[in-house]
């Protein structure tokens, strides 16, 4: 890889943060995309389209309901590294 193609690829893509975030936000499950309501996760585009249908959407949930994402996310993930350790094997 080229030191120029290294050094965009370390460049924010906001396509990318914004298919991340409908993840975060549970969007998929929502989204006029079929492939994205079947894979239950953004399968991202330009915008994606999620977040054109939904731009509000996606404004209150970071302004107001951060927290409680962010909570059920951290929950998740000790749930998960629970498990992988054997701690939720009865």
């Amino acid at each position: 890889m080229s030191r120029v193609r290294q050094y965009l690829s370390t460049l924010p893509d906001c396509d990318d943060a914004l298919r991340r975030l409908a993840d975060v936000l549970h969007v998929p499950a929502t989204c006029r995309n079929r492939a994205c309501r079947k894979a239950e996760r953004c399968q991202g585009g330009y915008g994606p389209p999620c977040y054109f249908d939904r731009r509000k959407f996606f404004a209150d949930a970071v302004l107001d309901d951060m927290h409680a994402y962010r909570t059920e996310w951290d929950e998740r993930r000790r749930s998960i590294e629970a498990m992988f350790r054997g701690e939720g094997r009865s």
